[in-house]
């Protein structure tokens, strides 16, 4: 666990005084940045998100690390088209700066935001009806909130935060707050993010088949250590993968998470490990969609859009 947290501070800090400079220069403003011009993007441009009819490119942006929006810029204009941020992230600050760099080119691109449902699962009953009322009050306040902030009258795909609980994401008012918004079109898809427990949320999902699209840590080595808080979580890799297949053949979208911290990885022939192989792994399985790769210096951009090469 120690190599690997030593892996995750080189990955950080990877080219970072470099990607400072060419941030603070003039490469961004004077011209669009081709980070692609040795890579076939051809080959595989765009994934479609399961069911959803959005079109996604196989690695997308996490903004979770950055309040940069250079390096936001810089994503869009070498090809990736979707970015996950999220209500919580830098304290609502993460959505406002997406939404600054993506005013003008909205349509362009495909964004990804999560709301946190605070509610107290042991000891709290969540079938009365002040617990229904709670619930969406606390998802159209979190929306009305990021639709401001994002500067646009529709998300693309809303997701549960960190859900961990089944109870939770089949709450009867959990969905009529997401049948509500898409009628009114504030949202297209709707889903939920997974820290831990994935494997029953996914089991119910595929039973219930209600959501759209599913984002869930997924990895070579079937676990991740946190790069920020350094907290370990480990999952039964094969009975994940027998739920992911279920979840492509039911047509859910499955957008993968803590795709880096599983540390590098090397295919056969391959002299190093890189953090472009491990991603390029995850991508070779087709019940993925796509991915949101925390990126936070254009070292770490150029080095991920490597796995689509």
């Amino acid at each position: 666990m120690d190599e690997h947290k030593n892996k995750q501070i080189s990955r950080k800090g990877f080219l970072s005084k470099a990607s400072a400079g060419l941030l603070a220069g003039s490469i961004f403003r004077e011209k669009r940045l081709n980070l692609f011009e040795t890579q076939n993007m051809a080959k595989e441009p765009y994934r479609m998100l399961g069911r959803t009819g959005i079109k996604v490119t196989p690695v997308g942006f996490g903004a979770s690390r950055t309040m940069e929006p250079m390096l936001l810029k810089g994503a869009f204009n070498a090809g990736i088209n979707f970015i996950d941020t999220g209500r919580s992230y830098f304290n609502g600050q993460n959505e406002v700066m997406v939404g600054k760099v993506i005013k003008g080119m909205r349509k362009e691109v495909i964004i990804q935001s999560k709301l946190k449902l605070p509610l107290r699962e042991i000891g709290e009953p969540l079938d009365t009806d002040a617990a229904h009322d709670r619930i969406i009050h606390l998802m159209q306040s979190a929306l009305t909130e990021s639709l401001k902030a994002l500067q646009t009258d529709y998300i693309d795909i809303l997701l549960i935060h960190g859900a961990d609980s089944v109870d939770i994401i089949s709450h009867d008012a959990v969905m009529e707050f997401f049948h509500s918004a898409k009628g009114k079109g504030q949202i297209r898809a709707c889903g939920f993010s997974s820290h831990s427990n994935q494997i029953e949320l996914l089991k119910a999902t595929n039973k219930s088949r209600l959501y759209d699209v599913a984002m869930i840590p997924y990895t070579h080595k079937g676990s991740y250590t946190h790069s920020n808080s350094g907290s370990y979580n480990e999952w039964d890799q094969p009975v994940l993968e027998k739920e992911l297949e279920k979840a492509e053949k039911n047509n859910i979208g499955i957008v993968a998470m803590k795709t880096c911290s599983g540390g590098p990885y090397a295919f056969e022939g391959e002299s190093e490990p890189s953090y472009s192989s491990a991603l390029r792994w995850i991508l070779n399985h087709s019940y993925i969609n796509t991915m949101a790769v925390a990126m936070g210096n254009l070292g770490e951009l150029k080095e991920d859009l490597q796995a689509m090469s």
